[in-house]
């Protein structure tokens, strides 16, 4: 759900020249996006239907500017697919907390802004860390569903509007 709205949003912020991926840390092979997010994310008018998970592999975790997880046993399982990953790769509500105090892109470059954002952490990985996971809501309730993407969508309005 994170990266197709994530998507949308850029997309409504003119930053579609952004690639964004997905790749999931429990994911055997390719599987398809469950009917109940497909339903939840259709109500804001993004399509999953045709999304598939990948799973996280070494390749993607070292190719990528800016690694966003869900949870810190997310970035615990990307730390260890690649250990220098950890200063690009931030907990979903984090980069947009961060992102708050460094403010946006602007001119900067990516890898630049990614780095400000680092920097903002002062060195330390706890204070507000447990606020910026967001658990997956799959096997729950269309309402877990539900709050989950709104959660989402927020974040990802926000993030995309620091990231063009």
């Amino acid at each position: 759900m994170a990266a197709a709205l994530l998507r949308a949003r850029l997309d409504e912020c003119g930053g579609d020249f952004l690639v964004v991926g997905s790749a999931g840390t429990s994911v055997d092979g390719r599987t398809k996006a469950t009917s109940t997010a497909v339903e939840v994310l259709s109500r804001s008018r993004v399509d999953l239907s045709g999304h598939t998970s990948a799973p996280l592999t070494s390749e993607l975790v070292v190719s990528a500017d800016l690694i966003v997880v869900m949870t810190r046993l997310h970035e615990a399982v990307v730390s260890t697919l690649d250990s220098t990953a950890r200063s690009r790769t931030f907990l979903v509500g984090e980069v947009v907390r961060l992102g708050g105090q460094v403010g946006p892109r602007g001119e900067r470059s990516l890898v630049d802004w990614i780095r400000s954002l680092d920097g903002a952490r002062g060195g330390h990985f706890t204070a507000g860390r447990v606020a910026d996971e967001l658990a997956d809501p799959i096997g729950e309730s269309e309402d877990s569903y539900t709050r989950c993407a709104d959660r989402l969508d927020g974040i990802c309005t926000s993030l995309a509007g620091l990231l063009t």
